[in-house]
Parts: C-alpha cells; sequence; structure tokens
C-alpha cells in the first residue's frame, strides 16, 4: 500500500480548471501511479489558488480514498474555527489540522496555537506543519525552523508533529529534532522537485534520508506535494533508498497508518 501524505487541490498546473475537475484529476494520477489514499491539505485562507477547507470538504467528503485535514488561521479569525473543526473531527470529516508557520507569522510554540494542539489532544490526532522554504524569503523560515517546532513538541508530548517537506533546506535540522523527539516525524514532500535538488543537492537529500532511513525509519512519511511536484519522482526516490523492504513499508504506508491512526 502507498498513502500520499501531503497534497493539495491546487490550481497549479491546473490553469482554468474547477477544484471538483482538479479533485477528479488527483483521483486519476493516483490511479495511475498506483497511490491508495492521499490526504488533502487544505488552505488556511480563500482565495489563493489552493482549496480552503470549506471548499475542500464537500469535494473529498464522499471520496474514500481522499483523507482531508483541516486548518486555520494563527492566530484564530474567530473563536467558533475550534468548535467547527471540533465536529468536523468527532464525525472522521478531518484526520489532522495543517498549520502554515511562516506563510503566517507565527511560532509553533505560541500559546496562540495551543487550543489547536489541545483539540488534538481531545481526538488523538496530528499536526502538520508547513516548514523550510517559504515564498523564496528566507526570513521566513525562522517562523517554521524544526527548533521552534520542538517546542510545540515538548508542550505537548501526547500530540504528533509532522514536518512537511523535511522542513527543507534544513535539513540537517530535521533529521536531529526526529532523532531528539518521540513525537516528532517528516515527510518528504517536495524533496524529489528539481528546484529542491539544487537548493539542497541531491546527492545530500539521498544521504541525509538514507541516514534517517536507516537508522529511524519509521520517522518519516511519504508525500510529494501534488500537483506541484511530480508523484513518480518521490516514489523513485523512496525506492532507490539502500533500506530494506519493512522499513520502505513504513515510509510508504505504515507510518502514516500509525501517525494519523486510520
Amino acid at each position: 500500500m502507498v498513502i500520499d501524505s501531503h497534497v493539495h487541490l491546487s490550481v497549479c498546473n491546473h490553469e482554468g480548471q474547477t477544484f471538483s475537475q482538479i479533485r477528479d484529476d488527483l483521483l486519476l494520477s493516483m490511479q495511475v501511479q498506483g497511490i491508495d489514499y492521499a490526504f488533502v491539505y487544505a488552505d488556511s485562507e480563500p482565495d489563493t489558488g489552493v482549496a480552503d477547507l470549506d471548499t475542500s470538504w464537500p469535494l473529498v467528503k464522499h471520496q474514500p480514498r481522499l483523507l482531508l485535514l483541516g486548518t486555520t488561521t494563527i492566530p484564530l479569525a474567530d473563536a467558533q474555527i475550534i468548535e467547527q473543526l471540533d465536529q468536523l473531527a468527532e464525525t472522521g470529516d478531518i484526520i489532522g489540522i495543517k498549520l502554515y508557520p511562516g506563510f503566517e507569522l507565527f511560532y509553533p510554540g505560541d500559546d496562540d496555537c495551543y487550543p489547536v494542539y489541545e483539540l488534538c489532544v481531545r481526538h488523538g490526532m496530528p499536526v502538520v506543519f508547513h516548514a523550510g522554504e517559504t515564498m523564496e524569503e528566507a526570513w521566513r523560515e525562522a517562523y517554521n525552523h524544526p527548533q521552534e517546532v520542538a517546542k510545540a513538541a515538548q508542550a505537548f508530548p501526547g500530540v504528533a508533529f509532522v514536518i512537511a517537506h523535511f522542513a527543507q533546506p534544513h535539513l540537517k535540522a530535521c533529521r536531529e529534532a526526529l532523532f531528539n523527539y518521540p513525537n516528532i516525524y517528516a515527510d518528504i514532500s517536495g524533496l524529489a522537485h528539481l528546484d529542491v535538488e539544487q537548493r539542497c543537492g541531491k546527492k545530500r537529500i539521498f544521504e541525509l534520508l538514507t541516514d534517517v532511513g536507516q537508522r529511524r525509519p519509521e520517522k518519516i512519511l511519504f508525500g510529494t506535494d501534488w500537483p506541484i511536484c511530480d508523484v513518480n519522482a518521490h516514489l523513485q526516490l523512496v525506492s532507490l533508498l539502500p533500506i530494506g523492504g519493512a522499513s520502505k513499508d513504513l515510509i510508504l504506508a505504515g507510518n502514516a497508518e500509525r501517525v494519523f491512526g486510520l
């Protein structure tokens, strides 16, 4: 089984299409590439080119192969958003929360995030952070650096926190967070994109993933950042890692199943 733990309903490479059409393209891509399930990340704000929560929810609600993560802005734009997310979690319509530090100017350890983490404690859901490169403005990376995620992980040891994109270009810092905090994980979405390979070094990416895959394979989640990035390139990245088949199975599906409580 293969679970793509990081996709969006996005107009990227789908200009002129409706979000419904993009969802159908996602399902077709999954069929072609052999992806069994995909986790759809809603955007925290409307009209960004990525479907927000109110748009994504009805599009994936009746698609058993698509599982949705809720989201919100930080600070909370409306206190009622927690009630909405609570209801969606209660009915199983969301399986986690995605937050966007860097795009939004908050740190994962800020008190403003605590109502979200407390929600996740109640429902046994993980939190995924956008991490690393943000809008090609390096100063934004201070908000989502792995050391900032570590502060949230320390404050809420019962919550699983996932660092998206392996925090590239902060790959070593992400690796250290994975080794040092039992409730921190990372997905590999975007790491097989040409721009990221040029920024971080393809060999360096491969060597670092090999190190974590050999020592702590239970910490890595497969993800692609579709439709921005190529699914097959990410599958090849995992297939080439010099690790055992059982470890690859964890990366491709087992870890996502465990972390997201599927």
